[in-house]
């Protein structure tokens, strides 16, 4: 396995806090940078002197793609997962789901198992479910690598500074796109619904979902997202990140009403239990639980299906638009995404980047990759290049301020809404429904949707709105060609877009291209699917 000089370079730096005599060290690199590849050659160095080494994966989609870069450095691993009691002691290299482990953490077998580690390494460790091994105690004294794109964590989370000692920074997103490993970006954003009366969840460090998906369950935005779709990042390969269950279906359904074929995974999702009571809120809540569950069932054979086989057919390209909520971000890679649409906001830079980073991978003849902000997030967050500072210890928000809120059945200026009021109690702000009578508020209008193009300096650091590429004259796009620093690749393609030969061989008139220039650059546009 052939590492690239930063790959090397960190194992160097983690060599070397080692010999400081730190135990718990950070390892942070981009989305797209290799980090699995950084810590199999870890395992395989650890194992060539019959160390023992255990590597900590949340999901089932991480923990197959762990084992197998584990096993191309030259290592054959154990698999640690449901139903596993006892483990096999002529292996160097194990690797465990997280909560499999958590469920045997308390039990003397499996201490005598950790004891006998001499490197645990934690993917994704951002993650608080990593939380109760470093509680335990099990690992103090013994060196542990954690791994991630972004070591950060908000609010009430267990701050890393308990944990670990350092953060090892590997490479910026800047350095490499310019080094060919990723590729770079064209942007496109809009305000975001108004977030106001959206509360944050303290304990996750993002807005809570219920509340948000209130703001984005609108006619215009579904039929928004699809327009700005079909006229920025027309057929594109395309992944399309929501807010939850019902958002997700009712988003599949909008690309498919106009003829784009859309798939949705989801977490699976249970019939509610029936209500048999008195109180109008349970059972307005139960209605609301029924009919989201109702909605799903209807389309579950015909937008969605098994979620591996999902997988497997946007692989092989046999829909267009891949739409989830959460599911599609850490441990899934598909280099041929050329479009990820953020269907959603999020105050979670992590959420941001994870979801960003899986349009970011190469692949032949992909000279960048588009992103369509419905939410507004780079904005709140940053941009995709942008370099960003590391800590191990975050700002604890207590979260104790007062919620805002409403007088059921009155808008916000106190005006009884329609010729039946509700029960006014005072409800959050957020509802649609009060949960105590089952009012139901009316749908509010939306402003039509439009994205709007943006750039951002990476060395200046300042943002600059743009006209729509496929709009600008052949001056314009050659400014912005050079202000994103694109490959000419990506040039050819957007001149391509515009009048094919025509349109490259007038920009090559306008700009000095040799004939042979031209020639190139209609010869790369002809060979696109």
């Amino acid at each position: 396995m052939q590492l690239r000089d930063y790959q090397n370079t960190a194992i160097t730096k983690i060599k070397e806090s080692f010999q400081k005599g730190m135990f718990h060290v950070i390892l942070q690199a981009p989305t797209g940078s290799g980090k699995t590849v950084i810590f199999s050659e870890l395992t395989k160095l650890t194992a060539s002197n019959s160390n023992k080494v255990l590597i900590l994966t949340n999901r089932a989609e991480l923990l197959q793609q762990a084992g197998g870069s584990i096993k191309r450095a030259g290592v054959n691993a154990f698999y640690i997962q449901a139903g596993c009691n006892v483990v096999s002691n002529n292996f160097n290299a194990y690797v465990a789901m997280s909560q499999t482990l958590r469920r045997r953490i308390d039990l003397e077998y499996w201490k005598k198992f950790i004891s006998s580690i001499s490197l645990v390494i934690i993917d994704e460790m951002h993650l608080q479910e990593f939380n109760y091994l470093f509680e335990s105690g099990l690992l103090d004294k013994k060196h542990v690598i954690g791994f991630t794109a972004t070591p950060k964590r908000s609010g009430k989370m267990r701050q890393l500074g308990l944990d670990y000692e350092d953060i090892i920074p590997t490479i910026s997103v800047m350095d490499l796109i310019k080094s060919g490993y990723l590729v770079n970006d064209d942007y496109y954003g809009m305000e975001a619904p108004d977030m106001a009366g959206v509360q944050i969840d303290h304990m996750k460090g993002d807005y809570k979902e219920n509340q948000m998906f209130q703001k984005y369950n609108t006619a215009k935005l579904y039929a928004g997202v699809v327009t700005n779709y079909k006229e920025i990042t027309p057929d594109t390969k395309a992944i399309c990140f929501c807010v939850n269950i019902e958002h997700c279906v009712k988003t599949a359904i909008e690309f498919n009403k106009n003829g784009i074929t859309a798939k949705f995974i989801v977490s699976g999702i249970s019939p509610p239990k029936e209500v048999i009571d008195d109180d109008m809120g349970k059972m307005a809540r139960y209605e609301e639980r029924k009919r989201v569950y109702d909605l799903y069932k209807e389309y579950f054979d015909l937008l969605s299906g098994d979620r591996a086989q999902i997988f497997e057919d946007f692989k092989n390209n046999k829909f267009q638009v891949l739409i989830n909520a959460g599911i599609a971000t850490t441990g899934y890679d598909c280099p041929d995404c050329e479009t990820i649409i953020l269907n959603r906001a999020t105050n979670s830079l992590t959420l941001l980047l994870q979801m960003v980073g899986r349009g970011s991978r190469i692949f032949p003849s992909k000279t960048h990759f588009n992103i369509l902000d419905f939410g507004d997030n780079c904005k709140r967050l940053g941009y995709y290049t942008e370099d960003r500072f590391w800590s191990l210890w975050h700002e604890q928000t207590t979260g104790k301020g007062l919620p805002p809120v409403k007088q059921c059945g009155f808008n916000a200026d106190g005006n009884q809404i329609g010729d039946k009021s509700g029960c006014k109690r005072l409800i959050l702000a957020a509802y649609t429904i009060c949960p105590f009578c089952g009012f139901k508020y009316p749908e509010k209008t939306h402003k039509e949707v439009d994205l709007t193009g943006i750039v951002f300096d990476f060395e200046n650091k300042t943002v600059q709105k743009i006209k729509r590429i496929k709009d600008m004259t052949n001056k314009e796009l050659h400014e912005y060609w050079k202000a994103k620093k694109h490959k000419t690749y990506w040039l050819f393609r957007q001149l391509w877009y515009k009048g094919r030969e025509d349109a490259i061989e007038q920009f090559g008139k306008e700009f000095g291209w040799t004939s042979k220039t031209v020639k190139k650059g209609i010869d790369f546009c002809k060979g696109l699917n």
